[in-house]
């Protein structure tokens, strides 16, 4: 029988922030959404950051 790592921290954690996300008023919540818009925008941008230049690969 496989032996699994106890992962009951990390649910109880999850849980935890879980609730503070539902106690935050609406007008956060919202403000959140537009964040992970605009992270979402940025990441989908294909934008290089940082000093790691990368060469972009042309898809035939």
């Amino acid at each position: 029988m496989k032996k699994y790592p106890d992962i009951s921290k990390i649910i109880k954690k999850k849980e935890k922030h879980r609730r503070s996300l539902a106690a935050l008023p609406f007008e956060e919540k919202i403000e959140i959404v537009f964040k992970l818009q605009a992270r979402r925008k940025f990441i989908k941008s294909d934008r290089v950051v940082g000093n790691s230049q990368k060469p972009k690969t042309k898809s035939a």
